[in-house]
């Protein structure tokens, strides 16, 4: 086991054969921070395994977060690059936080069924 999954495994909210979701360390001032992250030890993924664990996290996410929207982030600024993850957050960050996210690829996504 590397040392992420060590390091995170007992803060874990969520985990499976292949990936697991947990609090980012570093809330940047959001209610809300979550990442899932690949047990896989690569930046990459299969595109099929990519699609399915993103589906699974923003259904996840939708029961998770309180906020009308949450942002599905990519990991531009990846503190563990090592490892596939994405980043899921409300809008609440501090200031330079949200205009950092304004700049990150992202997709909103809204926590009522049915909506995007």
């Amino acid at each position: 086991m590397c040392d992420i999954l060590k390091r995170e495994k007992k803060e874990f909210l969520y985990e499976d054969k292949q990936c697991f979701i947990v609090k980012t360390k570093n809330m940047k001032g959001h209610k809300k921070r979550v990442m899932i992250v690949s047990k896989e030890h690569s930046k990459t993924l299969d595109r099929t395994i990519e699609k399915r664990l993103l589906g699974f996290f923003v259904v996840w996410c939708k029961s998770y977060f309180d906020e009308p929207t949450f942002a599905l982030v990519e990991p531009t600024y990846a503190t563990h690059p090592e490892h596939w993850h994405r980043i899921a957050c409300d809008w609440n960050g501090t200031k330079k936080e949200i205009k950092q996210l304004h700049y990150t690829p992202h997709i909103a996504y809204s926590t009522k069924e049915g909506e995007k």
